[in-house]
């Protein structure tokens, strides 16, 4: 919470938001999203955290993360859900369903016991803005300001002013699958992929969390622009084979439909449609789950960019409802498997691999920094090989089913030397433009000149922070290892 608050006093210092006559004012400016999880950390604070995960590249805003769970401070051995709102600047509405989340699982937490259960065994994240920069632009009150803006305000030609016909980048078509094969790369267009893959500060920040956390879900949340709204689509789809992907395909289908029957529209009883995604553009959910295997899925909330009237909150509070769903899908018809190294106390990142389901053509589907991996899987028996290193155990006849997890626990003694006797190898290396942190297995923690933490992250090998991601100033870096302790002054510049 500290380095929230650090980076929000820079930040409201610099400028303050007010709300443009042509959008209803109960979708929330940047300041109120800020102040309301502020205020919700502070009047919850055992069960809610928020976390500054980055800054825009442009404007130096955070963009922010929230936990709700249990003893939120603490970093505990949990499955993770993750739910995204305001990839697109013009598209307000993911942010209204996360803020209806947060005030509605806060404030019933301890008296619904759906809600105590959800909060005391899982980590629910939140990011209720990802293109924050884009975002100031639709709610300025002045210029530069434009209803229908969508991208982030990235100045593609560098003259140092924002054009509206030049600049900004499309962050939903800057990650890293298929980016080389899409061909959008006209500034001007609104789904411009940008200069090159990972070029935007808002889309690294949602990439780090997910190479990080390994969330079993992730929800992106849309309003429609050019598709119809009322829908979602899971991954995926091969058009290159015509035929639905083995990873997905019957497991995500069912999550999908089960969400899009209980996600009521904002017309009294009618209910989400629901589809197989293509896996031909380089956006969030198809880059998520080919990366992690998690289940992502997309939501076009609504039929429409923006609401007015009472609209605004019944779209926020039905989609949140829906939501629950995946609160609840978490606890059944699903694999858990924690790998460890019972010799030495430690969590294993072990490979998981389950035969039918794993496309071991893709990256390699890891456990996460606490050694767990969990995901849905369709009810019924599989074989599941766990690796780490040159070791493997194999699990037979593992059966899914409706009533609860299925857990495996795969131990491999001694296995972890290694990464202790390598955690002693780490350093911090000071470039011009980055700080660059290198170990094993690390945490990284750094600190203003005052002594607030602004940064945290575990990693593994090797951790690149570039330095204008910071407000300028001076800061302290620490680098913690099992054996090892190391500590570099650096000075953040634009």
């Amino acid at each position: 919470m500290k380095y929230f608050w650090v980076a929000v006093a820079i930040f409201i210092a610099a400028a303050v938001f007010a709300q443009p006559s042509d959008i209803d004012p109960r979708y929330r400016t940047i300041d109120e999203v800020f102040t309301e999880v502020s205020a919700l950390a502070d009047t919850y604070s055992t069960i809610c955290y928020v976390e500054t995960l980055g800054f825009s590249a442009v404007d130096s805003i955070p963009i922010i993360g929230v936990k709700l769970s249990h003893n939120a401070f603490l970093d505990e051995d949990e499955s993770v859900v993750l739910i995204v709102g305001g990839q697109h600047a013009n598209e307000p509405s993911g942010t209204e369903t996360v803020m209806w989340l947060l005030h509605y699982l806060t404030s019933h937490y301890g008296s619904v016991p759906d809600v105590t259960r959800w909060l005391d065994s899982l980590q629910l994240w939140f990011i209720p803005i990802v293109n924050v920069d884009g975002r100031q632009i639709v709610m300025n009150e002045s210029s530069p300001h434009s209803l229908m803006w969508r991208k982030t305000n990235r100045d593609n030609n560098e003259n140092g002013e924002f054009d509206f016909g030049i600049d900004g980048v499309d962050p939903n078509r800057n990650y890293e699958y298929k980016w080389d094969e899409y061909n959008d790369t006209l500034w001007s267009s609104p789904n411009y992929k940008g200069p090159y893959v990972w070029s935007e500060n808002c889309v690294v920040t949602v990439r780090d969390f997910i190479e990080l956390y390994r969330p079993t879900a992730l929800l992106d949340l849309h309003s429609p622009d050019s598709t119809g709204g009322n829908k979602l689509w899971f991954c995926w789809f091969d058009t290159s084979l015509g035929a639905y992907h083995s990873g997905g395909f019957p497991h995500y289908l069912n999550v999908a439909m089960e969400l899009a029957a209980n996600t009521e529209t904002e017309i009294d009883g009618q209910y989400y449609e629901y589809t197989a995604a293509y896996n031909i553009k380089p956006k969030l959910q198809l880059w998520s789950y080919w990366f992690t295997g998690t289940c992502s899925i997309i939501m076009e909330i609504t039929n429409q960019c923006f609401w007015t009237g009472d609209t605004v909150d019944t779209v926020a509070a039905r989609v949140g409802r829906g939501l629950f769903y995946i609160f609840d899908r978490m606890f059944y018809a699903g694999l858990v498997v924690k790998a460890f190294d019972s010799e030495n106390s430690l969590p294993l990142c072990a490979e998981i691999i389950i035969d039918g389901v794993t496309d071991t053509t893709f990256p390699a589907r890891l456990c996460d920094y606490h050694g767990r991996f969990h995901r849905f899987l369709y009810p019924g028996t599989y074989t599941v090989h766990i690796k780490y290193d040159t070791l493997e155990q194999v699990f037979e006849n593992i059966s899914i089913n409706n009533d609860s997890n299925t857990y495996i626990e795969a131990d491999f003694p001694g296995a972890n030397v290694k990464e202790i006797v390598q955690n002693s190898d780490c350093d911090i290396k000071l470039f011009a433009d980055k700080v660059f942190f290198t170990a094993f297995r690390g945490t990284v923690e750094i600190f203003d000149v005052i002594g607030h933490k602004v940064f945290e992250k575990k990693f593994d090998r090797s951790l690149e922070i570039l330095r204008n991601r910071f407000p300028e100033g001076v800061y302290f870096a620490r680098l913690t290892t099992n054996s090892k302790t190391i500590k570099k002054k650096f000075i953040a510049i634009k």
